[in-house]
């Protein structure tokens, strides 16, 4: 206990637009696996009504915060809205989770967040996709994200300053490698305890498991099964994978 109190304290911060079930259980995960060290959860919910927000409320490790300038409904500020619950942390060492991602492995702080130092600047899960404003290929996805607070605005940006020629946090990685900084990563692998039949989806990397689709299979379910050809939607992803996720987790997720 004495070694993990002596661990840098973390800020854990998600974006939400309701997925109550999701919420709940990345924030009982994440005080089942953060250990002795201090920490706060802080969730930014862009207009949820299925009780979201009342539950974060009521939570005594976790802030909730909220903008009117971020609905769901108005286009991808997803990055603008991490960006605001990053500036309110009370800590240096930030952790960006998407609402349906949750930590698995004990140790998934010591492999991220605790890497941060000088040179090694960015932590997480690496995604790999040919944007055309990333000559790198890849970059650490936000959803699974650890940098320091003091780097954002320089090193580190969440938004999408590119338009759609860069993913949501994908400037982080371009600024960090063109600063010569260091970058840890982890490979994302399918996630066979959670299979619902998708080839691709739901993922672990670094410790932490990441559902995909749910909020806008929530939101614009029809354009995500256009995309993935129907393989996606909420009565054969969605729903099984819930499904899933109670059975792993009956005394949290019921």
């Amino acid at each position: 206990m004495a070694e993990d109190a002596a661990l840098p304290p973390v800020s854990i911060l998600t974006v939400a637009a309701d997925g109550l079930f999701f919420v709940r259980l990345l924030v009982e995960r994440v005080r089942a696996t953060v250990g002795a060290r201090d920490y706060e959860i802080i969730v930014v919910d862009r207009g949820s009504r299925d009780g979201t927000r009342e539950w974060v409320r009521a939570q005594p490790d976790t802030r909730l915060l909220t903008h009117r300038v971020w609905p769901w409904h108005r286009g991808h500020r997803h990055g603008e809205a991490a960006e605001y619950g990053v500036r309110k942390a009370r800590h240096e060492r930030i952790v960006l989770l998407d609402s349906d991602a949750h930590p698995l492995d004990p140790d998934w702080l010591v492999h991220s967040a605790d890497r941060l130092d000088d040179h090694t600047r960015l932590a997480g899960a690496i995604f790999r996709s040919p944007h055309r404003g990333n000559p790198h290929g890849w970059y650490v996805h936000p959803h699974f994200m650890a940098f320091r607070k003091s780097d954002l605005g320089g090193l580190v940006v969440l938004r999408k300053i590119r338009g759609d020629d860069t993913d949501t946090g994908e400037e982080a990685t371009i600024r960090v490698l063109e600063a010569g900084k260091g970058i840890t990563v982890h490979e994302m692998a399918f996630c066979p305890d959670f299979d619902v039949g998708h080839p691709r989806v739901p993922t672990v990397a670094g410790g932490v498991f990441h559902a995909w689709y749910t909020s806008r299979l929530l939101h614009n379910e029809a354009e995500v099964i256009r995309e993935t050809e129907g393989q996606v939607s909420r009565a054969r992803y969605l729903e099984p994978l819930r499904a899933r996720l109670r059975a792993a987790y009956p005394e949290i997720a019921g």
